[in-house]
């Protein structure tokens, strides 16, 4: 049996050598200020992705936010040296994970149809007009819009 000359390493000693630590806890704090940068923008969605050497990658769900991010870049690099000051540039990537949006978020941006607030008394004479020659379901649901139409407040 072979004896192994190494001895194997603690999972915590190897996180100390590499700093992983420290970068988890850099990057987490420095997200939130992003995020909080980004809300006073209006633009959502995006993450500091990692930082490395002094430069920060930001990543972007989308090319129109990446262009944004590009409109505020010398911004964003201003506010977050302010919490680490050894922040030497921004890199922006699209990464398109990050646009999956699950369908309860969909169902809450889902815009909501307007509707009509009155219709003018010419197009509520169009209807009744129609309505005269029309079969009379047709009649009795033309006659209702324009019944509908000239009830409104004006």
């Amino acid at each position: 049996m072979t004896t192994h000359k190494k001895q194997p390493k603690s999972i915590a000693s190897l996180l100390k050598k590499n700093n992983y630590q420290q970068s988890t806890s850099l990057i987490s704090k420095l997200d939130i200020i992003l995020q909080r940068f980004l809300k006073q923008h209006q633009i959502s969605g995006c993450r500091i992705g990692n930082i490395e050497n002094g430069s920060l990658i930001i990543e972007s769900p989308t090319s129109i936010w990446l262009q944004r991010l590009q409109f505020i870049r010398s911004d964003i690099l201003s506010e977050l040296r302010q919490h680490h000051s050894s922040l030497i540039s921004i890199k922006i990537k699209v990464n398109p994970e990050l646009a999956k949006v699950s369908p309860s978020v969909l169902k809450k941006n889902k815009p909501i149809p307007k509707r009509a607030q009155k219709m003018s008394k010419d197009i509520a004479d169009s209807f009744l007009a129609l309505a005269e020659n029309a079969d009379p379901k047709l009649k009795k649901a033309l006659q209702s819009l324009a019944k509908f139409s000239t009830n409104k407040k004006e």
